[in-house]
Formats: structure tokens, sequence, C-alpha cells
């Protein structure tokens, strides 16, 4: 069956595409689960279901080629040991011309999916975080790698620029993390202004795009670890993503609680994203082709 997965995407060892599973929780605040989440976005990607073209008629069978590089071990490891073995897959995988696909997991392991990254690639690129959350605690629940502090300690580490940050989608702010991204430059766009505004003003050369399934309404996607009302629909998120033009160098879906969910919605919203998103990074690195 894994030749119908990833939209019938063809398989190859000389890929341009890597997917690499992140199943750690351990960080999560709320109710437990998207350790379980690679799992099911792996199996809501299916040929059976889905096509290989874009809405935008790219048909990602003719653009990408992928690898699964299959589930990083966290049973029983510290947030750091998984670091490593993160670091470790990406460094001996990275090929700049390649793209990066984690399936999460909450999303503290956006941690580890950037911070590799940008070991691996020795250069600097920007964040574009979509999430209902900040995410910018200096701690939470005594810990500094709690998934709601997850791009203060990318920022305070020195793994992005602040003023390379934009975050979307966001509606439960605390003063102290406003306080924080105005004193360093972190743009956020909420998700109130997403509705009043129909562009979206991203102005990076190159990104890494994480997507907290939180970032929707629970109505559009239940199966979330912090659900947060009045979010999103998922039109308006694919219609901010399509607003992106920029060189996307990988991305990640993080926080799906598949336990939650109701018949399956939120693995489908999931793989929606993600086949829309290799669109719009496949028409960029090879528009000449389409």
């Amino acid at each position: 069956m894994d030749e119908l997965l990833f939209f019938g995407i063809p398989q190859s060892e000389d890929p341009n595409l890597y997917v690499l599973g992140i199943p750690w929780d351990a960080s999560s605040s709320f109710r437990r689960g998207a350790r379980e989440g690679p799992k099911t976005i792996r199996a809501s990607t299916t040929g059976l279901l889905y096509n290989s073209f874009s809405e935008s008629l790219i048909d990602l069978s003719k653009l990408w080629r992928y690898k699964d590089l299959g589930d990083v071990e966290t049973e029983g490891r510290t947030f750091m040991d998984v670091y490593e073995d993160v670091r470790k897959t990406v460094k001996e995988n990275y090929k700049r011309e390649a793209l990066f696909l984690f399936l999460g997991g909450d999303h503290s392991i956006t941690y580890h999916s950037v911070r590799a990254i940008k070991e691996a690639s020795n250069e600097d690129f920007g964040l574009i975080y979509f999430d209902a959350h900040p995410d910018l605690y200096n701690a939470y629940d005594g810990s500094k790698y709690s998934h709601a502090c997850v791009v203060r300690r990318l920022v305070e580490e020195g793994v992005v620029d602040p003023k390379n940050v934009i975050q979307i989608g966001i509606r439960a702010p605390t003063k102290e993390q406003i306080e924080f991204a105005e004193e360093n430059g972190i743009k956020i766009i909420s998700a109130g202004e997403l509705y009043k505004s129909p562009n979206v003003k991203i102005k990076l050369k190159r990104a890494y795009l994480s997507f907290d399934m939180d970032v929707l309404d629970p109505a559009y996607c239940p199966g979330v670890g912090n659900p947060e009302p009045g979010g999103l629909s998922t039109r308006k998120l694919l219609e901010v993503v399509y607003q992106i033009n920029t060189k996307i160098i990988g991305f990640d879906i993080v926080e799906l609680a598949p336990q939650y969910d109701y018949n399956g919605i939120s693995g489908f919203v999931a793989a929606k994203i993600i086949r829309e998103v290799l669109a719009a990074a496949g028409k960029y690195h090879f528009c000449s082709g389409i």
C-alpha cells in the first residue's frame, strides 16, 4: 500500500522530498495523543482518495520523488535524545535542492526540525508559523522546551532571526508573549486580521513553514491537543498558503491528535495542507517545468 501514499508521488532512492515522523508528545500541556499523528497523516494522503493534482493543476507526481525515512524513536527518550536522532537523520540526507516534510508530534518537534535544518544547511531562513498560540513563553509548566515555548527557544538560541519570524492565525496570546514579540520584531498576524484583510504580506527569500493544526477552528479540525475556537477555516488557511511566494526549504504538520478527531476529518485536512504546500514549493523550485 506504500505506493499509494502521498498522493501517488513516486518513491525514490534519489529523492527531492524527504518525509520524517517525530511521534513525540511528552511536551504537550493539555491533552496528549499527537504521538499518533505521523501514522494518521501518512494514511490520510492515500492515493485511493486523492489524485496527484493540486487545485492549481500542478501534478505533484511529475515534480516530486519522495523517500520516507520512517519515524524517529521517542519511547523512553529525552527531548534532547530525540533531537540528536533528528539532527543525525537530517544531516545524513540533506540536499540543498530537496525539501523536508516532518510529521509531528506536538509543536515542540519544530525546535528539532528547524534547528537540524539550520545546522545541516548552515544557511539562514525565516519561519512562517501557523498556530492559534504564539508559543513565546519563556517556560511553561516548568519546562523551557514545552510546546508553548518553541519560537522563543529558536529565537533566543539564535537559530532564527526574530525579524524573519511571521506568526499567522494567532488568537490565544498573553500580554507577556505579545511584549516579547514586539520587543524582538516578530510579526504576528492574528486570526481576526486575516478575516479583515484578504492579503497577507510575506517578504522572505527562504522560509520553513510550520502548521499547528489548531490554527484551524475546531469545527474544521477537531482532532488537536489544544483546540481554540474562533480560528481559520480550511479555505482561509489555503488562501494564505497560496499567497506565500518564497522558497520553502522545509515544513511540518503538528499537533494532530487522532483520538480526538471525528471520522478522520483532521487527518484529511492535514493531507490537503500537505498537497497544496507541495504544489506551492514545487512551483517555486521547478516553475520552468510546469
